[in-house]
């Protein structure tokens, strides 16, 4: 994973004030090193998962979850909440996605949390169901095992989350959607 030298910076200075503050005394080192680069990446709006930080430090997640509880508290750390919002274009990208389907991805996404469709579902668990479903929509699909890989959730996560969707599908796509490709069409989404 490449993340830019500003996540590097601000993971290095968080790292600098647990050293200072000595709140590294009993804790694994190599979960508190992950924790900062978390911190960083959410500090920065670049957020990644814990996933993500997992596969790149090779710390539990358990470990990166109770570090990141303990560090936040003591160093009054601002973590903002990540939204899928935030995980879409990477997960996109690294799809191979042209633009037209990252928009709708994006639209759909939005009008999902409008109408509540996905509440009380995560952040990359919506992303990928959104991401699955646009694909579809204009014509790109990707199937749900490779988004499922990108995104680091399962493939029944998806299609669960897609199934919601897919139900009420005449209310949240718009005809501002369709408009942003022209083979876009309601017909191309795949029946759970």
């Amino acid at each position: 994973m490449d993340l830019p030298r500003i996540i590097d910076d601000t993971a290095r200075d968080l790292y600098k004030r647990v050293d200072a503050e000595n709140l590294h005394r009993g804790k694994n080192i190599d979960a508190i090193i992950a924790t900062c680069i978390f911190l960083a990446c959410r500090q920065k709006s670049l957020p990644r998962t814990f996933k993500e930080i997992c596969a790149l430090t090779k710390v539990p997640r358990k470990d990166i979850g109770r570090t990141f509880k303990f560090l936040k508290e003591k160093l009054g750390a601002e973590a903002g909440p990540m939204s899928s919002d935030d995980l879409m274009a990477r997960f996109c990208a690294n799809l191979s996605l042209l633009s037209s389907a990252q928009e709708c991805a994006v639209m759909l996404n939005q009008m999902a949390k409008q109408r509540d469709t996905l509440a009380g579902k995560s952040p990359v668990s919506i992303a990928g169901a959104c991401i699955y479903m646009a694909s579809h929509l204009v014509g790109q699909p990707r199937d749900a095992k490779v988004i499922s890989h990108v995104a680091g959730v399962s493939e029944v996560t998806i299609k669960n989350s897609y199934k919601l969707l897919f139900a009420d599908r005449h209310q949240l796509v718009s005809e501002e959607m369709l408009r942003v490709s022209p083979m876009a069409s309601i017909e191309f989404l795949p029946t759970p």
